[in-house]
């Protein structure tokens, strides 16, 4: 296998997007985000939520369970409760738009909603910011400032639930809890304020970015200036694939992509590292090499052909008129279509519902989860040992592709 602690690595910077909502972006970032955090033990994995829906904050804060139908889910309550408005993204977001280390003003922590605050729906409304005084002379805003250990919030606000196991010490969250406080015109500062503070981590660090299906909103535009590899979880639904060219409602995601990089030269950082195919329905658990398209386990035939497809159509783009080619890492480096399958695919495949429901549930990603008998609120269910195992070798795979 792979092995990670072998190279010198740089801080290195991802973002997951596409402007598709269910696409898998939370869900392959918890997972993946948790999995290199246990094969990496030297390296501190910090995850920034940058979705309206908070779902990765959701999961890695104690799970999507609730002990009733109108309750607050375990992990957002615990993310609540376990962190200040200035420890999360909120005060991430006014300090880069500021250059405050603090964050948040006195007003900013007026503001509460459902659930004492949750309300994913009603972002604060903010005044106009003042103009740019530009960021020239500032110290690095420390991220490590707004993140905290997802195991140390579970440690210290119980769960309601008897199941022993632990999320890596090395996996850091900066939470959501639906308030994403940024102006479109407080943006360009930010973005210098995100990449002052990302290179000023050790290099043992990794950044992963999740973002939601509004891919032109000032919190993405954020995210797309500031990380470098961009993941694409992707369903093989043609509609799905369509929208990431032509979406009504402005959101695109190479439009917005193609309007960054207009924007100046460099001021687009994100390029296209890796499409990972979602819920892709498999025939066994072997990895597989498909004309290219390399996957962790073996797909059904008619998956096969259209994740061929739509690699192809996304390569007869890439090499026309230098399209798409601008919005891939390795750009014209990569020249036959099997080499681009090869280079920028792989995939998820459709987990048992039981094993992915109580993963979520409980918020345990697969690397760790146990096999038996779980049970927490509503949940009861029985995870087969080798079905786990199985998806725990795929995950591990699948880490090293998106990772290496």
């Amino acid at each position: 296998g792979f092995d990670f602690e072998r190279r010198n690595m740089s801080c290195e910077t991802y973002v997951f997007a596409n402007n598709k909502g269910g696409s898998g972006k939370s869900t392959i970032a918890f997972q993946l985000a948790a999995s290199v955090a246990k094969a990496r033990p030297n390296t501190q994995v910090l995850t920034i939520d940058l979705s309206l829906y908070s779902d990765l904050t959701t999961m890695l804060c104690g799970g999507t369970s609730r002990p009733s139908l109108l309750a607050a889910s375990r992990g957002a309550q615990t993310a609540l409760e376990g962190t200040s408005k200035d420890e999360r993204v909120e005060g991430l977001l006014r300090a880069l738009a500021t250059g405050k280390q603090g964050g948040m003003s006195e007003e900013d922590n007026q503001v509460s909603g459902l659930f004492g605050g949750w309300n994913p729906f009603s972002p604060t409304k903010r005044p106009a910011p003042k103009a740019s005084e530009g960021t020239a002379g500032e110290q690095p805003i420390d991220l490590r400032r707004f993140a905290v250990r997802p195991s140390d919030l579970l440690a210290e606000i119980d769960q309601g639930g008897d199941v022993q196991w632990t999320l890596p010490s090395n996996l850091w969250v900066c939470c959501s809890c639906g308030e994403l406080p940024l102006e479109p015109q407080e943006v360009p500062d930010a973005v210098r304020r995100l990449r002052s503070a990302i290179s000023a981590l050790p290099q043992n660090w990794i950044v992963i970015i999740d973002t939601d299906h509004l891919a032109k909103s000032p919190v993405s535009e954020l995210a797309f200036c500031a990380a470098t590899k961009l993941i694409l979880p992707l369903s093989i639904d043609d509609n799905d694939f369509s929208r990431l060219f032509i979406d009504p409602t402005g959101n695109a995601l190479f439009e917005v992509l193609e309007g960054l990089e207009g924007r100046e030269p460099g001021w687009l950082q994100s390029k296209v590292h890796k499409v990972v195919f979602n819920n892709v329905l498999h025939y066994q658990n072997q990895p597989s090499h498909n004309d290219g398209v390399v996957l962790p386990f073996t797909p059904a035939k008619a998956c096969i052909q259209q994740m061929k497809n739509m690699a192809d159509q996304m390569y007869s783009v890439h090499t026309d008129d230098n399209k798409l080619v601008r919005f891939f890492m390795d750009g014209h480096k990569v020249g036959s279509m099997e080499q681009f399958r090869e280079r920028y695919f792989s995939g998820m495949r459709k987990a048992s519902e039981i094993v992915m429901n109580a993963s979520k549930l409980l918020g345990c990603p697969i690397c760790v989860l146990p096999s038996g008998t779980i049970a927490i609120d509503t949940l009861s269910c029985t995870i087969d040992a080798k079905v786990l195992q199985a998806l725990q070798s795929e995950v591990t795979l699948l880490t090293e592709s998106v990772f290496s």
